[in-house]
Formats: structure tokens, C-alpha cells, sequence
């Protein structure tokens, strides 16, 4: 724990001193994941003290490769946070109203429920998500749940959303009527992301752009910060941003076996104020989030 904060002090220092010098601050996921899961393990540590250890069950349906990599990872951070782990597999043509049946019956025997995405051609994927009780709801995709950031009241975001707002906190990156631009309309990033940055908390200018905007650019290059949620290779490169703005990537892409994520990092070195890298930004804390919705139920 001590080292911890060492290591957070240290972070706040290396802030400091990138500022002073105007260089390039790099987003890195890792220390804000690590911060995340300090906290979750106090919430799962006094829940097992009172009752049994924290339960999360995750349903896949077939054996997409993606779907089952997500899973594992989540798998050895229920391990490392101790945290009991339920895994549901189910084979790729399980029926609609099977898979109904049993988010249904899981959700009254766990505390928190995730059903992995995407899921087979052949079922509804609303359908299936509106079954899970929103009580146990971890990735907050019901649509009670997000319903909820209509209201002051909301308890869950997605875990990808609140991994964006994690590092916008933890590298102290201002909000308030800042111009951000979301690329992508999904409802686990971009949907849920501008209410809540638009929001009293934050006070931003949000812009969400997507396959059928014309001259995306021109809302790029007027952003001081610019989220993007595409999941195309490469899309934007330096002649997208402006100079000193911020850049986040959350965006995963695959060709020919290798990764990538939606910015091209050709000559961005110290062009921008803070960018998160691929890998190693968002994706870290994503999982970590999942486990933080998971304790704030709990809570």
C-alpha cells in the first residue's frame, strides 16, 4: 500500500514537471487500473468478512476467440481480487429463449452478471442484456441502467466509459468547456460518455461523430479532446489534431494477426499535451472498472 502512494506522489511529480517543460504526457492505464483495484479489494475483503466472497458470473455463448480472451482476463483479476468467478459457457446455437432462461435464473444466485459481447448472429442482444437484473448489472448496459444518466442518481457507467473518465481524472486533464469529440456512437462508450462529460460534473462542449459525418476532420481539429470509439486501423493520423489537445484511443482493430488501434502515432511525439497509447491506455483499466462497478454494488 505504501508503495503505492509512493508511486502516485511520484506520478503527480513527473505531472508537474512534463507541464513545465510542455512536453508530451503520456496516458499510461496501468497506475489508474491499479488505483481502481485498491479500492475494489477493500470492498470485496469487508464483504467476505461478513458473508462469502463476492460472486461474478460471465456468460459466453460459442467460442468466439475475442470474446473468450476478455473473459479469461477477467477471470485472473476475479482471482487476483478475490473475487469467486462463475463462467457460463454455452454452446453457439443456444436459443434465444434458453439464453433468456438462464441470465434470468443467474441473476437471482450471483452479484454481479455480465454477458460477453458480441453474441451469435442469431440472437438479440437487447433482448438478452434487458433479462440480467440491473441489481447485478456490472457493465451497466440495461436499459435501466442507462436510463439512470438521465438522472442525478446513477450508480453504474460502462466499464470502457468510466475507464475514460478514470484517466481523464487521474492525469488531472480538465473538462470544463473543453471541446471533446467522441467518434463512434456505441452505447458502452460514446452514448454514455456524452451525457456524463456534458454533464454539471464535468461541463464540457460534446460532439459525437460517426460513418455519416461530412468533414469529420474539421470537428477534430477544433477538439481539445478527441475520443475515439471506432475500431478501424490507422483512421486518424497528426493532420487530424490540433496542436497540444489531447488524444485518447479506445478503438482495437485486427489485421493480419496484429493489433492496432484507431491513431496513427506517426510523428505525435510532444505534438499533443496527452495522449494514451495503444497498448497499454484504456484497455488496462477497462477490466479493473468492471471490478469497481462490481464493488460499488456491493456498497
Amino acid at each position: 500500500l505504501e508503495f503505492r502512494r509512493v508511486l502516485f506522489r511520484s506520478h503527480k511529480i513527473c505531472f508537474i514537471i512534463i507541464k513545465l517543460l510542455k512536453m508530451e504526457q503520456i496516458l499510461y492505464g496501468k497506475p489508474v487500473a491499479e488505483r481502481l483495484d485498491e479500492y475494489s479489494s477493500k470492498i470485496f475483503k469487508t464483504f467476505e468478512s461478513e458473508q462469502t466472497k463476492p460472486k461474478l458470473t460471465a456468460i459466453t455463448v460459442g467460442d468466439n476467440p475475442a470474446s473468450i480472451l476478455y473473459v479469461s482476463r477477467k477471470q485472473e483479476k476475479a482471482i487476483k481480487l478475490g473475487v469467486e468467478f462463475n463462467w457460463i459457457k454455452l454452446i453457439e446455437s443456444t436459443s434465444q429463449n434458453d439464453l433468456n432462461e438462464i441470465i434470468s435464473s443467474e441473476s437471482k444466485n450471483t452479484n454481479g452478471l455480465i454477458v460477453q459481447l458480441p453474441l451469435p448472429k442469431h440472437l438479440d442482444v437487447e433482448a438478452a442484456i434487458d433479462c440480467i437484473d440491473p441489481k447485478v448489472d456490472v457493465d451497466g448496459l440495461t436499459q435501466f441502467n442507462l436510463g439512470t444518466l438521465f438522472t442525478e442518481n446513477y450508480q453504474i457507467l460502462p466499464a470502457t466509459s468510466l475507464a475514460v473518465l478514470e484517466l481523464l481524472d487521474f492525469y488531472g486533464i480538465k473538462t470544463v468547456d473543453k471541446n471533446i469529440v467522441i467518434a463512434g456512437r456505441s452505447r458502452l462508450v460514446s452514448a454514455p460518455l456524452a451525457k456524463i462529460l456534458s454533464s454539471k460534473k464535468y461541463n464540457a462542449n460534446v460532439t459525437v461523430i460517426h460513418s455519416r459525418t461530412t468533414n469529420q476532420k474539421q470537428f477534430i481539429q477544433n477538439s481539445d479532446i478527441f475520443i475515439s470509439a471506432v475500431g478501424s486501423a490507422k483512421l486518424f493520423n497528426k493532420s487530424f489534431f490540433k496542436e497540444g489537445s489531447t488524444v485518447i484511443d479506445i478503438g482495437i482493430s485486427k489485421i493480419d494477426g496484429r493489433t492496432y488501434g484507431d491513431v496513427d502515432n506517426l510523428d505525435l511525439e510532444n505534438y499533443l499535451s496527452n495522449r494514451s497509447p495503444f497498448p497499454g491506455g484504456v484497455g488496462p483499466i477497462t477490466v479493473s472498472a468492471l471490478f469497481y462497478n462490481l464493488s460499488i454494488l456491493l456498497n
